[in-house]
């Protein structure tokens, strides 16, 4: 018999959710995912009302979550593995939220223009029966809806906050119905008619300012996507046409006028221009830029009309991978929050179950149906599970849209809260606290003419990323020196690079590198001892096994370097320096910037070997760097800050990446990580302290002593107004500044 032993190759896919009211939805979302055969995993937020799976690739598609979702109320967007499923999620989502906004603000109208008539029948002498007839659009039209989610949420035994304010609205109303039809069959049942009114009110007011006060905390995206222009001028055939921008396919001639946004990532193809590129680096001042050059969608064009070959359209340029990993980001799930969901988990049963003793209690006790059946209607709508379930991602999509603003994007919650224990940051020196474009400032050879030193190194490093091969080819085309065609061509991260050119093998790399290729030692430490003398970084070019020229480079620090140490030792974090470049450049920089701490001569494992003895004496540490010889060290740090001018493979191993490569926010990172979780413990203390007191007063059990119980009006208003406390308390992250 034959097994098939094949290994699932596994897929994450995020997407909206149209419907949520409270954390109980996204309990049963997450339930019904659950259920997809091929889906591992899922999980759904209530704070920015999407979803995540992990599923079998070929299997659970989107017909299947589509419907599983439906089975349980609520939408997603059509296909969710369309190619511009991303965008269209995001439309999905703004239109979604759009339209919950309009539909909850008009149902709060409609309760409060006929509930306070109902309100005040017993002042204006309104007859019993006209109050009953003016409550029934109150109750049937403006309460519609959360009484149908309320029910069906019922049926499928998986209670909510609409089962929880439906049932207490309409025990309340049935109770005020009967008495006012049939006076006497409930003695004071009748005042309970206002109290049916005033909580569906006050759910529905209090719905409405929180979708508006969430917007605000969820509109990073949206500006982001908003940067990108709807329609675009394309030239096809030699005639100009405008399209819209889905229509806009890679390889397509795009025509930018002055003053408009870049619409697509691209090269410039034809005319010179300058561009404001402070979406992406932070920086106002324009810079020049020509054809050939690669340019970035959310760019200002300048005073220059330019064509441009679109490389990235969409969801696939830039802006769209930034709007999808701050989307990604505000979806995530900090590690409370495991907590939290249990706990909700049993809420809305525990409130019925305490609903139910109240109201048994209390007729046992007084034999009065009307009081006892007013404290079990205050219970059932007092309890505010949306507190519990806001807490912390509306936290965090605070927290996440205040970074991607000043340029700071946040993969995933559980980074934001590890932030918090961050005490030591140890930073790249090279493209990190330098600008990362050093010069060629001298070369020293031994057989070779300097010309055919850097013809030969700059041959090699036309296929090399670093920063300094990018110098050696400059100095290269300064001198008109043209790269030869070369063979066998292989990259060593934190050694160098090598190949064959002609008959000859070429290797340039680091001083460590070197040593161990070249037949010629003591030569080879003859030419490097003048440019480490003079803090130069340097490089070495060995041929045939003969160490035959030494480079040596400077750098500038980067304009915000000196401000992110400032900035760290201001929130009491400690600075070291790890870096590949020789241990006197590295020195001459730390002294620069005043950091005590620094390694240099380091191999990218060395690097990692650091970083992970720093996190065995448990202090928070974070890396902060750009390379790909920092890849490793990102992933070893408890928390990785990358660059976003490094390394692609930097960057998928950090947790954060800093837009525009400015080390000046590593300082405003950690004190936003710092108050976002503050605010998360916050809105805890205030979602658990307002149920632990509320249930109880809601209950009667303070009457005794107090003489005094809330009323179910005022019991709605409460919880209404507990769910703003914590959205509003988060929206206080806006506010975070830059140091």
């Amino acid at each position: 018999m034959l097994f098939d032993m094949t290994i699932p190759t596994l897929e994450r896919l995020e997407f909206p959710v149209a419907g949520m009211t409270c954390q109980a939805c996204a309990l049963t979302i997450e339930k019904a995912l659950k259920s997809v055969p091929g889906v591992v995993e899922a999980r759904a937020n209530f704070g920015s009302r999407s979803a995540t799976v992990v599923r079998e690739r070929g299997r659970a598609n989107s017909p299947a979550i589509a419907a599983a979702v439906a089975r349980v109320g609520y939408s997603v967007p059509g296909d969710l593995d369309a190619p511009d499923a991303v965008a269209t999620g995001f439309k999905f989502s703004a239109d979604s939220e759009q339209a919950a906004l309009t539909r909850v603000r008009r149902d709060a109208l409609i309760a409060a223009v006929f509930g306070v008539p109902v309100v005040l029948a017993h002042p204006l002498g309104l007859d019993p029966q006209l109050a009953l007839l003016l409550s029934v659009p109150v109750q049937f039209i403006a309460g519609a809806g959360i009484l149908s989610a309320g029910l069906r949420a019922a049926l499928r035994l998986g209670p909510d906050m609409n089962s929880l304010v439906a049932l207490g609205s309409l025990a309340a109303w049935i109770a005020a119905a009967a008495e006012t039809l049939r006076p006497g069959s409930l003695p004071g049942a009748g005042e309970h008619l206002h109290a049916a009114a005033l909580i569906l009110a006050f759910v529905l007011i209090g719905r409405w300012l929180e979708a508006r006060v969430r917007l605000r905390a969820g509109d990073a995206v949206k500006r982001l996507l908003e940067l990108a222009p709807d329609r675009v001028r394309v030239l096809r055939r030699g005639e100009e046409a405008e399209v819209p921008l889905s229509e806009v396919k890679p390889g397509n001639l795009v025509l930018v006028r002055p003053g408009e946004r870049i619409p697509v990532d691209g090269e410039i193809f034809d005319g010179q221009t300058w561009l404001d590129e402070s979406t992406w680096t932070g920086e106002s001042t324009p810079v020049a830029r020509g054809a050939g050059e690669l340019i970035r969608a959310g760019s200002l064009n300048g005073s220059g009309a330019i064509s441009m070959r679109a490389t990235g359209i969409g969801a696939n340029s830039s802006l769209g991978r930034v709007a999808a990993a701050v989307r990604s980001a505000q979806g995530s799930r900090a590690p409370v929050q495991d907590l939290v969901d249990r706990i909700s988990g049993v809420f809305v049963p525990a409130v019925v179950a305490i609903a139910a003793l109240t109201l048994g209690a209390w007729f046992w006790s007084t034999s009065n149906w009307t009081q006892a059946l007013g404290h079990m209607v205050s219970v059932l709508v007092v309890a505010c599970p949306c507190a519990l379930g806001l807490a912390t991602p509306a936290a965090v999509i605070a927290a996440v849209g205040r970074g991607a603003s000043e340029g700071v994007l946040v993969r995933n919650a559980g980074a934001l809260q590890r932030l918090v224990d961050v005490s030591f940051v140890v930073f790249d020196k090279t493209g990190t606290l330098t600008l990362g474009r050093p010069v060629v400032v001298s070369v020293e050879t031994l057989d070779l003419s300097r010309d055919e030193a850097l013809s030969l190194a700059a041959s090699v490093e036309a296929r090399s990323e670093q920063p300094l091969a990018r110098a050696i080819e400059n100095a290269a085309r300064a001198r008109d020196l043209r790269p030869e065609p070369l063979a066998d061509f292989l990259a060593t991260p934190g050694a160098g690079v090598e190949a064959r050119i002609g008959s000859r093998s070429v290797f340039v790399g680091s001083r460590a590198a070197a040593l161990g290729r070249a037949n010629n030692q003591a030569e080879l430490e003859r030419m490097l001892a003048e440019p480490i003398a003079r803090g130069e970084t340097t490089a070495v070019l060995v041929v045939d096994g003969r160490a035959q020229a030494v480079f040596g480079f400077s750098d500038e620090l980067r304009p915000g370097s000196a401000a992110a140490v400032a900035g760290l030792r201001a929130l009491g974090v400690e600075v070291m320096i790890l870096s590949g470049d020789n241990q006197i450049a590295v020195s001459h920089v730390a002294r620069q910037l005043g950091v005590e701490r620094a390694r240099g001569a380091l191999t990218p494992e060395a690097k990692a070997e650091v970083i992970a003895e720093l996190c065995k004496t448990g202090r928070g540490v974070a890396m902060v760097g750009d390379g790909v010889n920092d890849a490793p060290a990102l992933a070893r740090a408890d928390v990785g800050i990358a660059m976003g001018g490094g390394a692609d493979v930097a960057i998928e191993a950090a947790d954060f990446t800093i837009l525009g490569a400015n080390p000046g926010r590593v300082p405003f990172l950690i004190a936003l990580g710092r108050r976002a979780m503050g605010t998360v413990h916050v809105n805890l203390a205030w979602a658990f302290g307002y149920n632990l007191l509320a249930l109880p007063a809601a209950a009667g059990l303070w009457e005794p002593w107090f003489g005094w119980s809330p009323s179910p009006a005022l019991s709605a208003a409460a919880m209404a107004g507990s769910s703003i406390a914590v959205v509003l308390n988060s929206l206080r992250l806006r506010n975070v500044r830059r140091r």
